[in-house]
């Protein structure tokens, strides 16, 4: 009888091979082994096995770590179904392969049964390899479809992975996934499904779907069999029905006949150790629309998906956390400038603002809210009895104000960040001024990099229209028209007039609660904002 190895522990857990009578193998790290097993603790060629009718026969190779059976240690023996070989970390389970149309957990395809036109498949897919499977069975010139198949599978898994490598943010690598989808398969509407760990409940939602042509009242309501679902949960298996209408799985969900779904397939977002999501693609257009080639692709994405989207998530958390610190040190250094009460992160909101109306990218508005939450950082080498004083301040005391935004380099300078690189003339050059008489390099025009040009006008913009120790704040119409008035000798005129104009919209303005101190502020200076 034929006899398969169920791999139950290793790097390829739920990869199936094959042993039919009469076969020997080879199982070894070497990519001439029949049955490869990419590890380390597995030898170049490990051992070998020979189905000689109700067993393996297994014979080592002289492999470095041994072949086990069942635990012991061996140079020859027979592996019979329920029986497990251990081939250096790897695990393989023996079993008899299932003449029923319902095969056993695990192999790599578990379900397979035909009703007329109806076909259901259920496979784990080795994503690891990439048309290494298709290229093992074109052994002959003439194999002109494996070779093919091949050849789409290691295009697809380049080009997937060039385009979920490119996307900058989570909410964009989401879109690219779909766009992946039918970039490869042609499908008529195709979503992702993610655990929601937000509220506790770890519910699969869909966090992105689309139809092909873009229109919304193609989507209506993506019904996704629980059972499909749990399966591809719970066995990472991918699943391809050629007619929806006459899968069982499906017949609880009354929208597949009224959306009139023909062919449906879902596969496992997968990160390097768990599942975390399901790939859908249906066609309403034809019954059999897909074939298990479409159903290895669609695992292939799924597998660069879930590690691109899991690198994604943990770097999201990571820049919330730093972002979290940032604000925790800004907050320092505004209380030590005793009456900026938030004054960094109300520059950082007025700067994104205008960067926006200016057409600035998503990338550039983020490292113009970070220049803009770290403008002032210089001010902690500047003494507290100079920030502090009440009243004006002498000439020498002025030269030392004048002195943070090069502090705030130097300081900032230090972290080794290509990210703080790119906020640096902001906080070198936010006191310049357009005609050349602002510091610290007495810079002008477009000589000042865009950023300075920028938080000059949202750092001024939030000095006037704030209260100071000296006087009350002129609010946002008076402020703004100062900025206007002055275009030309201190601000940049087109930075100007963004803000100009997205005042004139209302857009402009924070919350009072931004503007107001939560306590009786102390006592500033009257030079510097």
């Amino acid at each position: 009888m034929d006899l398969v190895l169920v791999v139950r522990e290793g790097a390829q857990v739920g990869r199936v091979f094959t042993v039919s009578r009469g076969d020997r193998k080879t199982i070894g790290r070497a990519p001439e082994c029949d049955i490869r097993l990419p590890d380390q603790g597995v030898s170049r060629r490990h051992c070998t096995i020979e189905n000689v009718g109700a067993v393996l026969r297994v014979v080592d190779l002289e492999s470095a770590n041994g072949s086990f059976i069942n635990g012991q240690l061996v140079e020859r023996g027979s592996l019979g179904p329920g029986d497990q070989l251990a081939v250096g970390p790897t695990i393989l389970e023996c079993r008899a392969r299932p003449t029923a149309p319902d095969r056993a957990p695990g192999e790599a395809t578990l379900a397979y049964r035909e009703e007329g036109t109806t076909t259901v498949v259920r496979k784990v897919v080795d994503t690891q390899y990439t048309g290494m499977e298709a290229l093992a069975a074109a052994g002959k010139p003439e194999d002109l479809d494996d070779l093919q198949r091949a050849q789409r599978n290691l295009a697809t898994a380049y080009q997937v992975s060039k385009m979920l490598a490119n996307a900058p943010r989570l909410e964009k690598l989401l879109d690219e996934v779909i766009d992946s989808i039918f970039a490869a398969i042609n499908a008529d509407r195709a979503a992702l499904l993610l655990h929601d760990a937000s509220d506790g409940s770890n519910e699969l939602r869909i966090v992105a779907s689309r139809s092909r042509t873009g229109e919304e009242s193609d989507l209506d309501e993506i019904s996704v069999s629980r059972t499909v679902v749990q399966d591809v949960l719970e066995n990472a298996a991918s699943s391809l029905s050629r007619d929806a209408s006459a899968d069982a799985r499906y017949k609880a969900g009354e929208s597949i006949i009224q959306q009139k779904i023909r062919s449906v397939m879902c596969a496992p977002v997968s990160t390097d150790d768990s599942v975390i999501g399901v790939l859908y693609a249906d066609s309403r257009s034809l019954t059999g629309a897909f074939a298990e080639s479409d159903l290895e692709l669609l695992a292939l994405i799924g597998n660069q998906a879930g590690v691109a989207i899991h690198r994604a998530q943990l770097l999201a958390q990571l820049e919330k956390f730093f972002f979290d610190t940032i604000r925790a040190i800004v907050a320092t250094i505004d209380a030590k400038d005793g009456y900026t009460h938030r004054h960094s992160e109300r520059v950082a909101r007025f700067a994104a603002k205008i960067a926006n109306e200016l057409g600035r990218s998503e990338e550039e508005i983020e490292v113009v809210k970070l220049s803009a939450l770290l403008h002032d950082v210089g001010k902690v080498g500047v003494p507290e009895a100079i920030l502090n004083k009440p009243g004006k301040l002498t000439k020498e005391e002025f030269d030392e104000i004048k002195k943070h935004p090069v502090h705030g380099v130097n300081i900032l300078g230090h972290i080794e960040s290509p990210r703080f690189k790119e906020i640096l003339p902001g906080v070198r050059h936010h006191h310049e001024k357009w005609d050349g008489s602002g510091y610290p390099d007495g810079l002008s025009g477009e000589t000042i990099p865009f950023l300075g040009r920028l938080l000059a006008v949202a750092d001024v913009l939030d000095a006037l229209s704030s209260d100071r120790s000296y006087r009350k704040g002129l609010g946002f119409d008076k402020s703004v028209e100062i900025i206007r008035q002055d275009a030309g000798s201190h601000f940049d005129p087109d930075v100007a007039a963004a803000a100009a104009e997205l005042h004139s919209r209302g857009e402009l303005e924070v919350l009072p609660e931004w503007i107001e101190p939560d306590s009786e502020p102390m006592p500033t200076t009257t030079l510097d904002p």
